[in-house]
């Protein structure tokens, strides 16, 4: 039974000549790869592109739980980003966002607040005028946390505490252990954390902090989800901030 359905295209592999695979995280189901079939010609060539990291997406779907890739058709792109394509350091972004997404939401089972939290906030990434979004990725980052269950309970934050990644809260107390967030970079976290996506350009960090707490939430992500690597395109952002 082919169902409609909606969803945001985390990634694609190119399975052969003719096919790729799409995981999608969907409204309705979580994750999900499907079969894509490509054209090179005729009036579907055009939905190729739709295979674009983080696409927003309407669809027709059919599960089959016995397979191990489902079916789409009827795809459309339902809220196409106007200054993500253009920006090259909003699809820098974007490009770490989507391998980011890729492993944090692996096995992800139907969470609607999380995809309402996903494409709300991918909509207000692309509308950010120029200085606004420096902090964006990093928010981001906290509010997947927060929505999988791992993220560390603001309301325990002292001045002066340090995020211990392995225990995955914040302590005054320095771990006995090195993974974890030094003060003055926890502070800056716990700001972003307690503030909306209008408020983290005011958070004050500069270019190499931007890439010590990327590099830091990594490893927490590492910590507490099964699978989590090293994030090979924070080298690329690290570039571009600086």
């Amino acid at each position: 039974m082919w169902l409609p359905e909606r969803g945001i295209l985390i990634c694609s592999v190119r399975h052969n000549d003719r096919t790729s695979v799409a995981h999608v995280f969907t409204s309705g189901h979580g994750m999900v790869p499907f079969i894509w079939f490509l054209s090179k010609t005729g009036k579907n060539a055009g939905r190729n592109t739709l295979l674009q990291p983080l696409t927003q997406l309407e669809f027709q779907a059919e599960y089959i739980p016995t397979e191990s890739l489902q079916h789409i058709k009827e795809i459309k792109n339902c809220a196409p980003y106007g200054d993500i394509p253009g920006n090259p350091v909003k699809s820098a972004i974007s490009l770490f966002l989507s391998e980011f997404l890729t492993y944090a939401l692996k096995g992800e089972q139907d969470n609607p607040p999380l995809f309402r939290f996903l494409t709300e906030s991918l909509q207000w990434f692309d509308n950010a005028p120029e200085g606004g979004y420096s902090n964006f990725h990093i928010a981001f980052m906290t509010g997947v946390a927060r929505h999988i269950g791992i993220c560390p309970n603001i309301e325990e934050y002292v001045p002066g505490s340090v995020l211990d990644m392995r225990e995955g809260l914040f302590t005054p107390l320095l771990p006995k252990h090195t993974e974890y967030m030094p003060a003055e970079l926890s502070c800056k976290l716990y700001l972003l954390m307690n503030s909306g996506y209008d408020e983290i350009k005011d958070a004050p960090l500069t270019g190499q902090e931007r890439v010590m707490m990327l590099n830091a939430l990594n490893t927490f992500f590492r910590l507490h989800v099964p699978g989590f690597p090293v994030l090979k395109s924070i080298e690329v952002l690290e570039t571009v901030f600086g």
